[in-house]
């Protein structure tokens, strides 16, 4: 990204721990400007998910960015959330405020088509749960995808690394098996994906531990408040603090962090032991999918150095 230029970005997702800190780092970087956050149902139910983005901005005092409500269940099943990670109420138990202002009177999907009619070719749209209002915005609204500049998602498991192996089935990542079929519409909708998935995302060394706990308890800010609190309760419950959407969301701000690269992708809709699997394609294959940009590896050091600075406000 060339200096002094801030790209304007729509977050959608379901805070969530890791949701809540990708939040945190997106509010703390000059590269970015958050236009807008739509929540969906996954890590936990979409009351949960929309309460939760509204704190994180309120204990950040922020006041001027829309929240709005999305989809409580995928398109065609019903929601598993996973609570039994992210903790009762999706934040560790934290005793956030409420915040002051009213969700955005529109759906969430009805919020991203105005932000990208106002803004055509201007916002990126960051994805960081389950992709059933993107999809959905999609079949409402067929110029959008060709109106938002690009998308970064976190999702899949693509089996090139070590760690691409998936969270949900041993072939599936959380965010794309909740809702293949919206995956399914989302990959194949023109736009131009890229996609941080497991394979990098899942490497121990992008994770926060004791150490970095450390690091962050000598800071005193709001935000570093609320960053040891969500840290804290998933060291002491999982034993590290995983950072799959803060890294999907260090993809946009220093791209250098991470390898790329180009491949045909099939998304698994089925019922069975495949849902929602992520398949990379042979190239001979691939005509009848389209390409997306997948992270195939990441600098450790660098990003957690970010993470950490932008934190921190450095």
């Amino acid at each position: 990204m060339e200096k002094g230029n801030v790209q304007r970005i729509i977050m959608d997702m379901d805070p969530g721990i890791d949701d809540a800190l990708a939040l945190i780092l997106a509010l703390k970087s000059p590269e970015v400007q958050v236009m807008g956050i739509s929540t969906v149902a996954g890590n936990a139910p979409v009351a949960l998910t929309s309460a939760n983005a509204c704190q994180v901005l309120e204990a950040c005092n922020i006041h001027n960015i829309p929240v709005a409500k999305g989809a409580a269940s995928p398109l065609e099943r019903p929601l598993e959330h996973a609570l039994s990670y992210h903790g009762p109420d999706g934040l560790g138990k934290l005793a956030l405020p409420e915040r002051k202002f009213p969700l955005d009177p529109e759906p969430a999907p009805e919020l991203i088509s105005q932000l990208a009619s106002q803004h055509p070719h201007e916002i990126v749209l960051v994805a960081t749960g389950p992709l059933t209002n993107i999809a959905q915005a999609f079949q409402s609204h067929p110029q959008l995808p060709k109106l938002l500049s690009r998308m970064i998602l976190m999702g899949g498991a693509y089996h090139i690394t070590p760690f691409g192996r998936g969270n949900k089935t041993p072939l599936a990542e959380f965010n794309i098996w909740q809702d293949p079929e919206a995956a399914f519409i989302v990959f194949t909708s023109g736009i131009d994906v890229t996609a941080i998935g497991l394979d990098v995302s899942a490497n121990p060394e992008v994770c926060l531990s004791n150490k970095h706990l450390n690091q962050l308890e000598t800071g005193h800010s709001p935000a570093i408040s609320l960053a040891i609190q969500l840290t804290e309760y998933a060291i002491q419950h999982h034993g590290c603090c995983e950072l799959h959407d803060p890294l999907t969301l260090a993809s946009l701000l220093d791209p250098s962090l991470f390898g790329f690269m180009s491949v045909p992708v099939e998304v698994i809709t089925t019922s069975d032991e495949e849902r929602g699997m992520t398949r990379i394609l042979p190239l001979g294959l691939g005509n009848r999918m389209p390409f997306i940009h997948l992270a195939i590896d990441v600098d450790e050091a660098r990003f957690i150095q970010l993470f950490l600075s932008r934190v921190f406000g450095r």
